[in-house]
Formats: C-alpha cells, sequence, structure tokens
C-alpha cells in the first residue's frame, strides 16, 4: 500500500488550468464520466454482488457554504489505477472510455476550486484512502507528490466522494443551478433513459423528457393517412460514421427541444440543452418553420473531441461530413422530412372559450332585424334529382321537426336564445356548439316548437380546425357568425314561404364543405 501519489508536472501548471474556457457544468461532467467508467468496467462483478446495483452519483452545490461534493456508488479507484487518477494527462490503459484523456478530474477540480479533496475504497481492500490537494500549498512548496492517508473500510464498500472548498472566480451561482441540472441530465440522457444512471443534483433526480414526434399528413396531402416523421439514421463516409435519427417535433421550440444532440460515447458532446446543434444545412434559416421543427440524435464515430468535451476536433472534416448526411436526407423522395418542417402549418383547436365567444358574436348578430320584400316572394326551382345527392330514408318532403344533430354530439357550453324577425315574423332562436364525433357537418337547423328552432354549430368540422388561427378576437367571429346567420336565414325564409329546399340545401352544404 503506497504511502504518497505522483502528481507529476510543474505546479505552476496547475494555475493555468484555471483559465481554461470551460464551463461548471462540463467540468462537473468529468466526474460523472469517471463514475460511469468506473461502473462500466466494472458492472458484472456489481451486479453479482448485488443483482438491484444501480450506478448513483450524487452531486450537492451548496452556495452558501461554497461547497461542491460529487459522490458515486461505482467500484472505487482501485490501488492499481490510484497514481494514474492523480497523475495530470496519464492516459488510462484502455483509452477507449469516457476518462480517455487521463485529465478529467484534476483539471476540473482545480478549475473549479483551491483545496478538493478525494475520498475512496474500492471493493475488497478493506480500507479507504483519502488525498487533499491545495493548489496554494502545492504551488507554494513546488509539490510533486502528496501524501495518501488510510484508514480502514469495511471490505464490501466501494465508493468515491469527492469534496471541492475555496471555490475559485469560475464557482457557480445559485442562478445558475437550475441551468446545470438541465445540461446535466441532457449530456447523459441516454443513460439516465437507457437506466443505467440514476443522476441526483442537489437531491433531485434528474429525468429526460421524451420530446413528440409530428404525426400528419403530407403538407401537400392533408387528407392522406398521417405519417410518423422520425427517420433513422446510418450513415458512413470514410473513418466517420454517424447513428441516430432526425424527426419534426411536434410543436415548434426556439431555443430547447429544436436543433440536435451530438452524441461520443453515449454522452452529449458540446449540444446540451439549449446548445443544441443546429447547422443550416439540416435545420434552414434560422427563424424558420423548419428551424422551429426539425430535432434529432446523432452518435458520431471516428471524430476526435477536445480534452474538456465541449466539442468536435475535426472542424473542416466534422463540417463537411454534416453536409454530405444533409445531402442524402434531401435527396430522399421517399421522405421529405425538410419539405413538411418548413410547410407543414398544424390544426389549430377552437377551444370553449373562443367557441363561447362565437356563439356570443351569433347571438349578436341573430338579433338584428332581417327584412325582406315580402310583396316579391322567394321562388325557386327544383334541383335536377342527379345533383341531389340525398340521404338514404331523406326525402324532400322531411320537415324541420325530423331534422336533428348526430346522436354522438356533445355540448359543450349552455345555449344562448335570441330574437330573429323575417318578413315581419317573430321566431325564437336558440344557439349553441357541440363537439360531434361525425364531423362532416358544420351547422344544423331543427324545429323544437312552434316558431322556435335550434341551430348549433359543430367545432369538430374540419372547418374550426382550418381557420382556428383566425379566431382570436370579434374581428374573427365576425364573418363565420354572418355567414351562419345567411345560411340559417336563408332556410328559415324559404321555410315561411312554403318552400322545403333549403332544408335539402343544407344537408348538401353540409356534405360537400367536409369534403373540401
Amino acid at each position: 500500500m503506497k504511502t504518497s501519489v505522483s502528481i507529476a508536472t510543474k505546479p505552476l501548471v496547475y494555475s493555468a488550468f484555471r483559465y481554461i474556457n470551460n464551463k461548471v457544468y462540463n467540468a462537473l461532467a468529468e466526474y460523472v464520466d469517471n463514475s460511469i467508467q468506473s461502473y462500466k468496467d466494472h458492472k458484472s462483478l456489481l451486479s453479482t454482488l448485488n443483482p438491484n446495483h444501480k450506478l448513483t452519483v450524487w452531486i450537492d452545490i451548496d452556495t452558501s457554504r461554497e461547497v461542491i461534493t460529487i459522490k458515486d456508488n461505482a467500484y472505487g479507484i482501485s490501488d492499481e489505477y490510484y497514481e494514474r487518477a492523480f497523475e495530470l494527462a496519464n492516459i488510462p490503459l484502455d483509452a477507449s472510455g469516457l476518462n480517455e484523456f487521463g485529465m478529467g478530474m484534476k483539471v476540473s477540480s482545480i478549475w473549479l476550486s483551491n483545496l478538493w479533496k478525494v475520498e475512496t475504497t474500492a471493493y475488497g481492500e478493506g480500507y479507504k484512502k483519502t488525498l487533499v490537494f491545495d493548489l496554494d500549498d502545492v504551488v507554494q512548496k513546488e509539490k510533486l507528490s502528496l501524501d495518501i492517508i488510510t484508514e480502514s473500510a469495511p471490505v464490501d464498500d466501494h465508493y468515491t466522494v469527492i469534496t471541492l472548498k475555496k471555490l475559485s472566480q469560475n464557482k457557480p451561482s445559485s442562478r445558475q443551478i437550475p441551468g446545470i441540472k438541465k445540461h446535466l441530465a441532457s449530456i447523459y440522457s441516454k443513460y439516465i433513459q437507457e437506466g443505467l444512471l440514476d443522476l441526483y443534483i442537489n437531491d433531485e433526480l434528474q429525468g429526460v423528457t421524451e420530446l413528440k414526434v409530428l404525426n400528419a399528413p403530407f403538407y401537400a396531402t392533408p387528407n392522406a393517412a398521417p405519417v410518423t416523421w422520425r427517420k433513422e439514421i446510418k450513415f458512413d463516409a470514410g473513418p466517420y460514421h454517424v447513428r441516430g435519427f432526425i424527426g419534426i417535433l411536434e410543436k415548434m421550440s426556439t431555443s430547447t427541444d429544436n436543433g440536435f444532440l451530438l452524441f461520443r460515447r453515449g454522452r452529449v458532446i458540446g449540444t446540451s440543452y439549449e446548445d443544441r446543434y443546429r447547422p443550416s444545412c439540416l435545420c434552414g434559416d434560422v427563424g424558420s418553420p423548419r428551424y422551429k421543427r426539425i430535432f434529432g440524435e446523432l452518435e458520431l464515430e471516428g471524430f476526435h473531441v477536445s480534452f474538456t468535451k465541449n466539442s468536435f476536433t475535426e472542424g473542416d472534416e466534422f463540417e463537411m461530413f454534416i453536409n454530405l448526411l444533409a445531402d442524402q436526407l434531401e435527396k430522399d423522395e421517399t421522405f421529405k422530412i425538410f419539405k413538411q418542417a418548413q410547410n407543414y402549418k398544424a390544426r389549430e383547436v377552437v377551444t370553449p372559450k373562443v367557441a363561447k365567444s362565437l356563439t356570443d358574436t351569433l347571438a349578436s348578430t341573430f338579433s338584428r332585424p332581417v327584412v325582406t320584400n315580402t310583396k316579391e316572394p322567394i321562388v325557386t326551382k327544383p334541383l335536377p334529382s342527379e345533383v341531389v345527392d340525398k340521404d338514404p330514408g331523406v326525402s324532400e318532403s322531411d320537415n324541420l321537426s325530423q331534422v336533428t344533430p348526430p346522436k354522438e354530439a356533445e355540448p359543450v357550453a349552455n345555449p344562448l336564445t335570441t330574437k330573429i324577425m323575417i318578413d315581419g315574423y317573430d321566431f325564437e332562436l336558440e344557439l349553441g356548439h357541440v363537439k360531434g364525433s361525425d364531423t362532416t357537418w358544420l351547422y344544423d337547423l331543427a324545429s323544437i316548437g312552434e316558431d322556435k328552432f335550434k341551430t348549433q354549430f359543430n367545432l369538430k368540422h374540419k372547418y374550426f380546425e382550418r381557420f382556428a388561427s383566425d379566431f382570436k378576437s370579434e374581428d374573427g367571429y365576425l364573418p363565420v357568425a354572418t355567414f351562419i346567420k345567411a345560411m340559417v336565414t336563408t332556410e328559415l325564409a324559404l321555410m315561411n314561404g312554403g318552400d322545403e329546399s333549403g332544408n335539402i340545401f343544407r344537408k348538401t352544404f353540409n356534405k360537400l364543405i367536409g369534403q373540401i
């Protein structure tokens, strides 16, 4: 058992790390990387010891005391790897994992603090090792090694605890903590989703929200079957490879959900949370519908990353590779994802509040008298039989009392009652709106008593879905209210004159407008 460990570099080099361009969540991610790699390297053993064992990392940021603590239940740092863990740039024997540079813990600790302590015990060793790194002491005394403090511990224990004190100017503020949580949850989203990692930050378990993919017809064929707008990606170019998916968001986003998460070895590189990758070749122009809808995840192989893991190093090659990927997607005529993202417009829903306002506008509109010249009666000619598409069991002699909306219609508001005057005759008209499962009819009219009628419009009709965005104020309500008034008034006027063609017209109109 060693009593000291080499830190093997000129002490002043450590001071230079303080000024590296970095972010708090990137620095903290280095500790999580080490925990994940320790767990993965010993997963079979840890699972044998405890079939229910799950890697857990706790990060506590105490801004009032200026202390940061990182703890895990991974394998621990064994004697075999202990010196390698603390000697700067001592690359791991297997550099294919998340701790490939051998710098993460050291650089992050110095970037964040002047005093840090590492306590660890590896399974089966039976003792805990503690090392304290005091930057001021190391620099002043030009130390090249540090003492190891050992004490007995249960042989079954396995963990690492890192405590950062005397925080540097890079320390996080309390206002930064919500963002740190979101970035770290994003960086390790795959590990969290796969159930490999439980990540707690200030005692809060971090989760990942799965973004909803647009399910809708192609914009140019709105009546076609809906399509799930997500495409799996498998693309290779020379030594570079990408796997993942590209999709269209169900709801547009301008800051957090749109764009791409770029992964390497299962963790996000430089594109977490609101910093998603949004190249114009994939996402289109900034602010465009395509820009707001395109999203995805890309797992990249063959590329190298900076030692802070906040970017890929092959700038030109990386850009060229992404452009080639975009070209391939653009040429796919079977799945026109870019055109759909740019041109698709979601059908808005008329809310009950909007519907109530529309009903009120209708009532106000109907309350204004309608005057026609009775001396010149309305004359109608019967339509040719081949033009009128009659419903089975409905004849031209059907009267209004027999006309009712579908049984499935569900009233969504109390109806309003208003008066309407046509040619000097007063009628009482009940106005309402429903949600009908039969979306083919726009409005209905039925007799409910002597000189009493009921009309209602169907919120689930495609007309309202298509033009819902226009119903934001009375200026939007008034045109459709006037339109329905004209239709209802025409039918009542015809009926009042003994002409039943209005009934047939309404049925034909309702059928056709559902198809247009």
